[in-house]
């Protein structure tokens, strides 16, 4: 390997921090913007060293938004569990588990904004005629696969409920978790499922 290849593995490995730093300089134009540019991608070693310092200072920071979704999610499968009663049913408990908890966590991630900043420089760099538009059908695409996903794992979960249709507590800690994820779809279906067991409760004692 000689110093001209040297020059283009480096100059190559420089070219994804120049590119990163035009996108920060998206406001700018002109000769200043490109020395700019330029001089990340040859002092791109300096760059990296900032990022690594960046990253590992973030991982030891909390992340309270993050903590307190995991929170909940875990409150809910707890709270839920502990409604019935699967012991000596490993294959029925990690079911209901695995149900519960992806219902909960989709039902958390329709919620949150689908914006994908990034997006839209993918569709510049790839020289889209209108990388808004690409950016903005793209993020539809996704929101949509999102939304039917979490559709699926309700209904995983309201076929769950039914098979508890007689447990009490349970179908009220659903109703519970339901409301605090903001899903109403849920919340009348399981409603209407226990008034539906009480009814066949009362007429079985009759």
């Amino acid at each position: 390997m000689d110093l001209l290849d040297i020059a283009i593995i480096y100059l190559a490995c420089g070219a994804p921090f120049a590119v990163q730093y035009s996108f920060r300089l998206k406001g700018e134009a002109g000769i200043e913007k490109t020395a700019k540019c330029v001089l990340a991608g040859l002092a791109w070693p300096l760059f990296a060293l900032l990022y690594i310092r960046d990253a590992v200072k973030r991982l030891g920071r909390p992340t309270p938004i993050h903590n307190e979704t995991k929170q909940l999610i875990d409150n809910i499968r707890r709270s839920l569990e502990d409604s019935v009663d699967l012991a000596g049913r490993p294959d029925a408990a990690f079911e209901f588990r695995r149900t519960v908890l992806r219902w909960a966590e989709l039902a958390i991630a329709v919620r949150q904004p689908t914006a994908f900043p990034a997006i839209a420089g993918v569709w510049e760099i790839s020289e889209h005629s209108r990388p808004d538009i690409a950016a903005k059908a793209y993020i539809h695409r996704e929101k949509r696969l999102l939304d039917a996903h979490f559709e699926a794992a309700r209904e995983d979960l309201l076929n769950l409920a039914a098979t508890f249709q007689n447990n009490a507590e349970f179908l009220v800690r659903t109703v519970d978790a339901a409301k605090t994820l903001n899903d109403e779809v849920s919340v009348d279906a399981l409603t209407q499922l226990g008034t539906s067991g009480s009814h066949r409760t009362a007429a079985a004692q009759h």
